[in-house]
């Protein structure tokens, strides 16, 4: 175990934390496998016991390890206790293109299967007049960017319409679900790329999907999902043919 000295410019607590969980995440630290005494451990960061059992609380709390009085800290297998807040971890573990690829593509399956929920959310509980006119406003804003052309705004514009359709739900459970989806793919410089690698498409579903919202029917749904899986396989062929990490 490759374990050392912790990066500067960072908090002890933060950064052994993060080590930690980059060592589990990526296979160095096995499920099953036992952490090294907590003074041992403390030595190969070069931080206090004090400051290492606070990283250690936070693994804890997240699944990735369990204590025993007396026999320390083991290393649990996330994938039975693991959540979504490993999603950056395993995206940043895909580190040829080929695993990126295959990432994005579980990425974009999981948001698809999300968007139908929203959809069919919408088409139970049609959005209020507001809700609607907050949706227009997000495309509009997401057509400005687009003949602006600047990538952080075309990135933070789509965030927008999102969170608008979310809010047209009135589900937290759905906006939840789906906050941890969306900031890994825009969070992600080559996955980002990818998605908003044609914008104009990008904008095109976005007023079809405002059309509908305005007159939300069931029998539609399949349609948009069809439209949002082409749109997703494009993406994953660009993202196919960029330069690997």
């Amino acid at each position: 175990m490759a374990l050392g000295p912790l990066p500067a410019r960072t908090s002890a607590t933060t950064a052994a934390e993060r080590a930690l969980r980059a060592a589990i995440v990526g296979g160095e630290l096995a499920p099953g496998e036992r952490l090294p005494p907590e003074r041992e451990l403390a030595e190969r960061f070069g931080i206090s016991r004090l400051t290492l059992r606070a990283a250690l609380a936070t693994l804890a709390a997240a699944g990735l390890v369990s204590v025993r009085q007396g026999s320390g800290y083991t290393v649990r297998d996330v994938r039975d206790s693991g959540g979504t807040d490993l999603l950056p971890e395993l995206v940043d573990h895909a580190t040829t293109r080929k695993g990126l690829a295959a990432a994005a593509a579980d990425l974009l399956r999981l948001r698809r299967h999300l968007a139908g929920a929203v959809l069919e959310a919408i088409a139970e509980r049609p959005p209020s007049a507001a809700a609607r006119r907050a949706i227009d406003a997000a495309v509009e804003r997401f057509a400005r960017a687009v003949e602006a052309g600047d990538a952080d705004a075309i990135a933070d514009a789509d965030l927008d319409v999102v969170h608008a359709l979310l809010d047209a739900t009135g589900s937290m459970i759905l906006r939840v679900c789906l906050n941890p989806i969306v900031a890994v793919l825009r969070g992600s410089p080559p996955l980002r790329a990818a998605l908003y690698g044609e914008p104009a498409t990008n904008l095109l579903g976005w007023r079809a999907l405002a059309a509908w919202a305005a007159r939300p029917a069931a029998s539609s749904i399949a349609m948009l999902l069809a439209v949002l899986a082409d749109h997703d396989r494009a993406s994953l062929e660009r993202l196919r043919r960029g330069r690997p990490r």
